[in-house]
C-alpha cells in the first residue's frame, strides 16, 4: 500500500542538500547583509553582487520559500531569523558556522569510502601543514555557536561562585571571555594548539579582556595543564576527536589541574545508551569518522564511566537548548 507521507519523507531527505546549497551560496555571497534594513529589488541585488539577473531572482525566490526572505511587491527583505543570525554585524551571527558546514561537503561526498575503509577522508596526510585560512574559518565557526550558547551555560553552571577557569581547547576564547565578563572575580586561561592560540590572543585583545583571560599553548595529549590551579575546567567539544583511552588521559590531566572541590564540565553531543539518538549526534559521529582518526560521538554512559575511572564523583548531566549537553564531575 502506497503511503504518500513515506514518499515525502524520502524526498525530503534526498533533496535536502538542495536547500543547504541555497543557504550556503546566499551566505557566502553575503546576501542577507546586503538586504538588511529596508530591503532591495532583485535588480539592485544582482547589480551589487555582479550576478546574472534571472539566476539571482531564482535564488532569491528560493530563499523566500525557505523563509529566509520575504517578498513584498518587487522588494526582498530579511525575515527575523536572517536579521538575527545571518547579517554580519549581528552579535549572534552564524554565517561562519554555515560556511564551515559548506566546507565539510567535500569529504561528506566520500562517505562511502570512509564506511568501506574506516579511515578519514578529510585529508590524505595527517602530518600535512595547517591550512591557516581553513583553520581561521573553523575557529570563527566555533565562535558563532559559542556566542549563542555561552550565556545559557553560564547561567546553568552558576559560574559566579568560581574564580579560576581553564578553557581546554578553547579556540578563540569565546567561552572564557564571556564567563570572565559575566564574573568580575574570575580569571581564565585558554589552552589550545600554538597555531590556534595566535587567533585566541587576537580575540582576547579585541574583547578588552587581556588582563583577565590568558593563554597557554600546548597539546592536550602531550602537555600538562598544571597542578591544582583551577576550580573549574571547561572541556568543550574536544572528546569527540579522540578514542576512549585518549579521553581518559585528558580527563586525568583535568583532575590533576583542579583544586579540591573543583569541577570538570564536558560539553559534547551526547548520545543515548544505544547510540541511536539524537539525530545530530549520530550524524556528527559520521563526521568524526571522516574528519579524525578514531573520533566519535559518545554516550552519557561512556563519558560518565571515564570520569568515574579518573576519580570524579557526583557525575550528572545538564541538557542544553541546542544539540549538545553538559556532563559535570566533582573532585572531592
Amino acid at each position: 500500500m502506497n503511503k504518500p507521507e513515506d514518499i515525502e519523507y524520502l524526498n525530503e531527505i534526498s533533496y535536502s542538500y538542495w536547500k543547504a546549497q541555497v543557504l550556503f551560496v546566499a551566505t557566502d555571497m553575503d546576501v542577507f547583509t546586503l538586504i538588511a534594513g529596508n530591503g532591495k529589488s532583485c535588480k539592485v541585488i544582482a547589480r551589487r553582487l555582479r550576478t546574472d539577473l534571472r539566476a539571482t531572482e531564482m535564488i532569491l525566490n528560493a530563499l523566500v520559500s525557505l523563509k529566509f526572505l520575504r517578498k513584498i511587491k518587487e522588494i526582498y527583505r530579511n525575515t527575523a531569523i536572517s536579521n538575527r543570525y545571518l547579517v554580519k554585524d549581528s552579535p549572534l551571527y552564524q554565517g561562519d558556522r554555515i560556511h564551515h558546514f559548506h566546507n565539510l561537503m567535500d569529504y561528506w561526498s566520500k562517505l562511502s569510502d570512509a564506511v568501506r575503509t574506516g579511515k578519514p577522508t578529510a585529508y590524505d596526510n595527517a602530518e600535512e601543514e595547517v591550512d591557516e585560512k581553513r583553520l581561521r574559518e573553523f575557529i570563527r565557526a566555533m565562535h558563532n555557536i559559542g556566542a549563542v550558547q555561552a550565556g545559557e551555560i553560564y547561567r546553568k553552571l552558576h559560574l559566579k561562585k568560581y574564580y579560576s577557569l581553564l578553557d581546554l581547547a578553547g579556540g578563540q576564547g569565546t567561552y572564557a571571555v564571556r564567563f570572565a565578563k559575566e564574573n568580575p572575580k574570575m580569571k581564565a586561561v585558554v589552552f589550545d594548539l600554538p597555531e590556534v592560540i595566535k587567533i585566541t590572543r587576537e580575540h582576547i585583545k579585541e574583547s578588552g579582556m587581556k588582563g583577565k583571560v590568558a593563554t597557554k599553548a600546548g597539546d592536550c595529549l602531550k602537555d600538562s595543564f598544571g597542578k591544582e590551579l583551577y576550580d573549574i575546567v571547561f572541556v568543550s567539544n574536544l572528546l569527540h576527536i579522540y578514542r576512549p583511552g585518549e579521553n581518559r588521559k585528558i580527563l586525568k590531566k583535568c583532575w590533576d589541574s583542579l583544586l579540591k572541590k573543583g569541577i570538570v564540565v564536558v560539553q559534547e553531543f551526547v548520545l543515548n545508551s544505544a547510540k541511536t539518538q539524537p539525530l545530530f549526534g549520530t550524524l556528527f559521529s559520521l563526521n568524526m569518522l571522516m574528519g579524525t582518526h578514531r573520533g566519535s560521538s559518545y554516550s552519557y554512559v561512556e563519558m560518565k564511566e571515564w570520569l568515574k575511572d579518573v576519580g570524579f564523583k557526583n557525575v550528572k548531566r545538564v541538557n542544553l537548548e541546542l544539540d549538545s549537553g553538559l556532563i559535570i564531575g566533582h573532585k572531592p
